[in-house]
């Protein structure tokens, strides 16, 4: 019988999307400025457009990359977990999500540079993220 890492991946969100880590508290939600505006970049706002024009068409069910540990299934609030699990929160530089961006180990290559608007918005989330204890 062969492994399916997919169906594995799969679950784990179904189930994470079930669960409550009480020992960290709930999830951040993007925070607003004192006037009730955004503060920052936002993932559902402005992460997630960037990676469904640059990357969904590859990294979905049946595309070029969909074998990949970034799989896009068009819901935000679902995806959010897996490119979660593909950043360093605090420490945009060491994260897979930019590095494969940027070209690092990454086919067809470079998808954006490292001085792009797209590196710089998702740069900012990542900041962003409170960072693991």
């Amino acid at each position: 019988m062969r492994f399916d890492w997919k169906l594995s991946v799969l679950a784990a969100c179904v189930c994470s999307l079930g669960c409550a880590d009480f020992h960290r508290g709930p999830a951040p939600q993007d925070a607003g400025s004192e006037e009730g505006g955004p503060a920052g970049p936002t993932f559902e706002r402005s992460v997630y457009p960037i990676l469904e024009t640059y990357c969904q068409h590859c990294h979905q069910a049946g595309g070029a990359a969909g074998g990949t540990y970034l799989i896009l299934t068009g819901n935000a609030s679902m995806d959010r977990v897996m490119v979660e699990a593909l950043v360093v929160p605090g420490d945009p530089s060491t994260s897979l999500l930019l590095r494969r961006a940027t070209g690092d180990f990454h086919y067809p290559g470079q998808i954006f540079t490292p001085d792009s608007l797209e590196y710089d918005t998702i740069a900012s989330w990542i900041s962003s993220l409170p960072a693991e204890p």
